[in-house]
């Protein structure tokens, strides 16, 4: 028994992607139409589940060519588990940089300071970024 096909109008609609998008996944390699039906594509109806885990690869953060390595995996153990693994460090390591920013602004919100240029926060981590301080003393307006 032959998988039903569906129209690209279909998946575009049962999904809510843009033809473009889907055009954009073929010419990615991710999805590929089963044939063509008066000049129209058509797929397998599988590429609905495809697309939901292209999604989802996608909502947590992975790249297009990151989602192809996934997709076309196989073996025992699939390369999506290591690539989702390195997604993981890279997303614990964005978290701490996204903390360390709100602390950083929510203590120079907290500053009873009368200016950012006078705050003692500002100073304490200007050795942090000493190159960047250094090349706004040449841009300091003057006194």
């Amino acid at each position: 028994m032959e998988e039903q096909l569906v129209s690209i109008t279909e998946v575009s609609e049962r999904t809510g992607l843009q033809s473009s998008a889907l055009r954009y996944y073929e010419r990615s390699g991710l999805i590929r139409p089963r044939t063509r039906i008066g000049g129209r594509r058509h797929y397998e109806a599988s590429v609905l589940q495809t697309l939901a885990v292209i999604a989802l690869l996608q909502e947590v953060g992975f790249t297009i060519s990151e989602i192809k390595k996934v997709l076309t995996g196989t073996g025992v153990r699939q390369p999506w588990r290591g690539l989702a693994e390195e997604k993981l460090s890279e997303i614990d390591e964005h978290i701490e940089k996204v903390r360390t920013a709100r602390d950083l602004l929510a203590a120079a919100l907290a500053c009873e300071c009368s200016g950012l240029h006078t705050c003692d926060l500002v100073q304490s981590r200007r050795g942090r970024h000493r190159k960047i301080v250094q090349g706004l003393r040449f841009h300091r307006p003057p006194r």
